[in-house]
């Protein structure tokens, strides 16, 4: 990510600035990061989770944000995850939260350290999270960090066969591993 370096702000102060730019941008550290354009793969992927989540979610309860609703992951942080499952009590004028129950990132080359990295350690920390989960666009694989009685595990579970389910029980939710990658090149 070879941007010009663009001076720190207040999270208030970003989402001015953020209104009147073209293009989408998280607030990471105080400084807003430009995000880069998805492959076709990636948005494949995101529409199959997107179509399997609509149709099992419980919608009362919990809202889907498809990378266009923030998340503050700290004082000066606030980012776009490409799946966000929040509870359902949101304000219509609220412009962010930071009670994701279910995060769910595809990896690109450009964010691949960042998702394994500064995000993974932001996202684990929220109190209210009770899955974080990163999935290839290049190989079926996905890594799976679900919280459990004694919170988040250190390592993922990592699954790699599409003939697995990925069960999100804080959402009452099974994610199969062949709606995830169907009709996606691998």
């Amino acid at each position: 990510m070879n941007r010009p370096l663009l001076p720190r702000m207040s999270i208030e102060a970003f989402e001015a600035w953020a209104e009147r730019q073209d293009g989408r941008y998280e607030l990471v550290r105080g400084r807003p990061v430009m995000m880069n354009q998805t492959s076709w793969n990636h948005s494949k992927i995101t529409t199959n989770i997107l179509l399997a989540l609509g149709q099992a979610i419980d919608r009362k309860i919990f809202h889907i944000a498809a990378g266009d609703f923030a998340l503050q992951t700290g004082v000066d942080t606030v980012r776009l995850a490409d799946i966000m499952i929040t509870p359902s009590n949101r304000s219509a004028k609220d412009r962010r939260t930071d009670e994701a129950v279910v995060l769910i990132e595809i990896l690109s080359p450009s964010t691949t350290s960042e998702d394994f990295g500064p995000k993974q350690f932001e996202y684990l920390a929220l109190p209210s999270l009770q899955a974080y989960i990163l999935v290839s666009q290049d190989k079926a694989c996905v890594w799976a960090w679900l919280k459990g009685e004694d919170g988040f595990p250190e390592k993922p579970d990592v699954i790699e066969t599409l003939d697995a389910t990925i069960n999100v029980d804080a959402i009452r939710v099974s994610l199969p591993m062949r709606e995830i990658y169907w009709s996606v090149d691998l």
